[in-house]
């Protein structure tokens, strides 16, 4: 009877702590790979994706692609990761195996060294960002999660491997501007954590102090290099400007970014990236605000007796909203990096020192701690729905019709005659989806290329007319023109213009494709 009492408990704990198992990892990442790569063969890169490939595939080398990033506002690590891929295959979707991989990595690590609950893990796992915007989607941001993953897996001891967290941070730093404003955060409660408790941090071995000063220092070169980099030229046409005068609404409306990405479920339809469902239901709508600051709230109220990963929360949270709200509003891809800076900071306050208060508060205080596992629990069965749902509608709907269109012309022998294409950035799509690399004329830009160049020779108004005229002006037998409009019938019969096909009803609504041959060969 005794004995009875006590098996079951035990081989609970045993299940219980399963997740501490390589074998909880390896099959958790396989799940995370089939469901990720199922999701990928029928997700349809756009231009986003598609101009990191032909950012890498076409500069001349590593020096030419960071002249060309000038203009790209994002760091360069992605692109440089993809140069030697460009010399391997011409192929876009080898992009999307590489992405896939470091998505699962990333899963793996956090499956086995979170401090987080195996139902966390797997939820986790799945989630919106993780599955399918850092995962399927093929961006920067994939690479820069793996990186902070690294980083909360070094935390523990990170005076004692002060070097690896820099080198981590480094190159976390030249993943996005978002992570590098998080890093920035993370160089300061660092920085801040050893000046209030050396003593008690680290050995005082000259070694040990050399260490992690050139620790500090390595973080500080990865973040000077990457605002360099950041830093636009003058003739830059993107993203120019600052907006910094008050307007109330506009704050409301940053500030309501925590709850976007704090539950991330894509509504059902075919634009759904970037749609918010819960925003559907007026009570949602009416309360968003209330809720954002009632998260942030929370979680500060959370963290009190971990002093360093609330300052870091804090600092990252402020920094990316000031962002949000002076330079780049931008779109859920982006609001991820809030989640994934609340989710970092309650990894690493498992391995932060404690501020103890005065009784009470101090005993509040543990309560309240107590309360951030069942809530994360049920913040990432939101994302895990998002994730699913959102893997499902790309499954059911074309995310741009780029590949099919650039599938057309290969089909149909046109990919030798010259191409005029309008708009430059939806056209560069179909570029980077052609067989071989091919250049075509860019009206908005003037000048033949593969991938869309941001300066202010750029225009942003092209008529119809003149992307007709254009065609004749290359004077040869055919000119291919690739629109993401139709032409006007009147217009194509007036100048002898055939319409081939058209693509159109895609996810990313305007990259959908109107194909159109001039032939002036008798």
């Amino acid at each position: 009877m005794n004995q009875g009492q006590f098996r079951i408990p035990s081989v609970f704990n045993h299940y219980r702590n399963i997740d501490r198992t390589p074998i909880f990892s390896l099959v958790l990442t396989a799940a995370f790979l089939v469901v990720g790569g199922t999701g990928a063969i029928y997700h349809e890169m756009w231009r986003d994706e598609i101009q990191a490939w032909l950012l890498a595939r076409d500069s001349t080398g590593p020096i030419d692609l960071l002249s060309h990033m000038k203009y790209e506002g994002h760091p360069p690590l992605w692109h440089l990761l993809l140069m030697p891929l460009t010399w391997i295959t011409h192929a876009p979707e080898s992009m999307q195996v590489v992405h896939l991989l470091i998505a699962a990595t990333t899963v793996f690590l956090f499956a086995r060294y979170s401090p987080f609950t195996p139902l966390q893990k797997i939820l986790f796992s799945f989630g919106y960002f993780v599955l399918y915007e850092y995962g399927i989607v093929c961006r920067n941001y994939g690479i820069g999660l793996l990186l902070i993953c690294i980083f909360c897996i070094l935390f523990r001891n990170r005076y004692q491997r002060i070097i690896s967290i820099s080198i981590s941070l480094f190159l976390t730093s030249h993943t996005s501007v978002h992570a590098l404003i998080i890093v920035i955060c993370i160089a300061i409660g660092l920085g801040l954590e050893y000046i209030f408790n050396r003593k008690q941090l680290v050995d005082t071995e000259d070694t040990i102090e050399r260490q992690i000063w050139v620790g500090f220092g390595i973080m500080g070169v990865g973040i000077l290099t990457a605002v360099l980099q950041l830093n636009p030229p003058p003739d830059t046409g993107f993203a120019v400007g600052w907006k910094t005068n008050f307007d109330i609404n506009h704050l409301k409306n940053v500030i309501k970014i925590i709850t976007r990405a704090y539950f991330p479920i894509p509504a059902t339809q075919t634009h759904f990236w970037g749609s918010r469902w819960i925003e559907q239901f007026p009570t949602i709508q009416n309360w968003n605000l209330g809720i954002s600051i009632v998260i942030f709230t929370w979680t500060i109220v959370s963290l009190l007796r971990k002093p360093t990963a609330l300052l870091i929360y804090i600092l990252a949270m402020l920094g990316l909203l000031v962002f949000f709200y002076t330079k780049y509003f931008g779109g859920i891809r982006h609001h991820g990096f809030l989640f994934i800076a609340f989710l970092m900071v309650t990894w690493i306050s498992h391995d932060c020192d404690q501020m103890l208060f005065f009784k009470p508060f101090n005993s509040l205080c543990h309560w309240w701690e107590k309360s951030i596992s069942p809530i994360l629990t049920l913040i990432l069965l939101a994302h895990t729905f998002g994730g699913i749902r959102a893997v499902r509608l790309d499954q059911e709907h074309v995310f741009s019709h780029g590949k099919q269109t650039a599938q057309y012309i290969i089909e149909q022998n046109m990919n030798s005659i010259p191409i005029i294409g309008d708009m430059d950035y939806a056209v560069s799509t179909v570029v980077g989806y052609l067989e071989n690399p091919k250049q075509i004329y860019y009206m908005r830009g003037n000048r033949p290329g593969s991938f869309v160049r941001w300066d202010s020779k750029r225009t942003n108004g092209v008529s119809d007319e003149q992307v007709i005229q254009k065609a004749k002006d290359l004077q040869k037998d055919q000119v291919l023109i690739i629109l993401n409009r139709g032409l006007p019938d009147l217009l194509t019969k007036q100048n002898g213009i055939k319409k081939i096909s058209h693509f159109t009803g895609s996810t990313i609504g305007d990259e959908g494709f109107y194909l159109y041959l001039l032939e002036t060969s008798p």
